[in-house]
């Protein structure tokens, strides 16, 4: 890849064919735009543009800290690690697994509802907005942790020992020094956060009830409901130009950011405090969500559940078996995964090399899957090619991010002296850069098939037997009332999650220890 190369354009390509060519179809199909959709959704519109700002400033709030935990102070390193791990997997997990874990933690004989109740407050959380913010707070801090965390940790200490030298204090430090290296990635930890946050479809539906509606769930409405094509699409568009502008103005550069090994402070008094109120609302609904295969009705903690599941027939109720769930829970991910990692590395190399992407590639994070599923039906593709397609654009951005951010922090001097010795194009990728980054592209790669694993509207509308996930098998056992086996699948879905964030926290530390 070189700078006056032209692959930059293979990812806008699969955008345009993506994104832009469906929903054109779509357009024609539905007859055009209805603008009067706008002015009757003004309340909602509002709605989702304040929650999604509330949202996004709360999780950074939240999010900065625990960044700041990890990457600079000397925590407990097998302690770190799991705090690295638990905090990874709520960005991943499907909206309906992550609301059961909310639904059993404030529920009324919930461990958080009586905790708060002894401390005095009897206000009920579930199906409020409160419960709305907390739900994406939960969601979305591990981008913070993730994103700000893994730049945080590369700034280069002899900036901060220069500034200590000076006489400048840990404030100054901290403002002068440090936040100007890290606001790219605060505000790309933002802006996805925003993005995510303001097309919220279940965690708002669920924890926040009907009246809580976003533009997402009307979208869902007049598409799968009232059938009215031309009004879910001028929404849908909206939703994407919005998101876009939002995007373009949030975008910002840093050319000279200083990779290098960070000094590493005392673990501060505040920083318990602070692990104390994430092992609360974060762990605990998490740790409800992972163990609920093993919660009986009656309150006790058991196999029940799981025998259940092995003894049910599940054809009956999900469309198909256990060995088709299987592989394409397995297969789909696995080549989505595949092409996102290769379109963002190429996007996102370009991106620091000045070209200004960010705000084109956040565009599928814009759009409904629901609007660029029916779009595919229409086309005629076949349910497989179609999941694969959209689940590559909806982990796009996210996965962009994370190995943005490892290109960023290349030491530039290494490239230049490859280069002078002689090194081609295809040595200077393979023994210079990629394996300086390698460890981004693992995490991005976990990151990709773990939110496709859990996607479940697109899933939902184009799917048919034999083709099921794990997501939508949940989804299907509850629906059912096969409550016991949909919460032991769900146990099950959920430890897969997390082995796959313990095996690239496994890369990190064994990286770390060759460093």
């Amino acid at each position: 890849m070189g700078k006056s190369s032209y692959w930059w354009i293979i990812p806008i390509i699969f955008i345009v064919l993506g994104v832009f060519y469906p929903l054109f179809n779509l357009l024609v199909f539905s007859g055009g735009i209805n603008f009067n959709v706008l002015s009757e959704n003004k309340n909602i519109i509002i709605f989702t543009i304040k929650q999604a700002f509330i949202s996004s400033f709360l999780t950074m709030i939240f999010g900065l800290p625990g960044a700041y935990l990890v990457a600079r102070t000397r925590m407990n390193k097998f302690f770190k690690s799991i705090f690295r791990v638990l905090s990874s997997v709520p960005f991943v997990l499907p909206g309906i697994t992550v609301s059961m874990g909310f639904l059993l933690a404030f529920g009324k004989n919930g461990l958080l509802t009586n905790l708060l109740s002894f401390f005095g407050y009897k206000e009920r959380i579930l199906f409020t907005f409160t419960a709305v913010i907390l739900g994406h707070v939960f969601y979305n801090f591990p981008l913070f942790i993730r994103i700000v965390g893994e730049t945080w940790e590369k700034i280069d200490g002899s900036i901060i020992e220069a500034g200590k030298i000076d006489g400048a204090n840990n404030l100054k430090i901290l403002f002068l020094l440090e936040l100007p290296n890290l606001l790219p990635s605060i505000l790309k930890a933002f802006s996805l956060t925003y993005v995510y946050t303001f097309t919220s479809f279940s965690i708002v539906l669920i924890l926040g009830g009907i009246k809580y509606s976003t533009i997402e769930v009307s979208i869902y409405m007049y598409t799968r409901i009232l059938f009215d094509f031309k009004s879910a699409l001028t929404l849908a568009i909206f939703q994407m130009l919005l998101i876009s502008i939002f995007a373009y103005f949030v975008n910002f550069r840093k050319q000279d950011f200083q990779s290098g090994k960070t000094i590493k402070e005392k673990f501060p008094m505040w920083g318990f405090i602070y692990l104390i109120l994430v092992i609360l609302f974060v762990f605990v609904p998490l740790s409800y969500s992972l163990f609920s295969g093993f919660l009986t009705y009656g309150g006790g903690f058991g196999l029940d559940n799981f025998k259940r599941l092995y003894s049910l027939k599940l054809s009956q109720f999900i469309g198909t078996d256990i060995k088709s769930l299987i592989y394409y829970s397995l297969l789909l991910p696995a080549i989505s995964t595949f092409i996102v990692i290769f379109l963002s590395t190429i996007a996102s190399y370009y991106s620091v090399k000045g070209k200004r992407l960010d705000y084109i590639l956040i565009i599928p994070a814009a759009v409904s899957p629901v609007t660029i599923a029916f779009s595919y039906i229409l086309m005629r593709f076949s349910p497989l090619n179609s999941l694969i397609l959209i689940y590559s654009l909806i982990s796009l951005p996210i996965v962009y991010s994370f190995i943005e951010s490892g290109w960023r922090t290349l030491n530039h001097e290494l490239e230049e002296a490859a280069l002078l010795d002689g090194a081609n194009f295809w040595k200077l990728n393979m023994k210079i850069r990629f394996p300086l980054i390698k460890y981004h592209l693992f995490t991005a790669a976990v990151y990709a098939f773990t939110i496709v694993l859990g996607e479940m509207s697109a899933t939902i509308t184009i799917s048919e037997p034999p083709i099921s996930t794990f997501s939508i098998a949940i989804y299907r056992l509850l629906s059912s009332r096969r409550i016991p086996e949909a919460r032991a699948l769900n146990t099950i879905y959920s430890f897969i999650v997390f082995l796959l964030f313990g095996f690239i926290e496994y890369l990190r530390n064994l990286n770390e220890k060759r460093i």
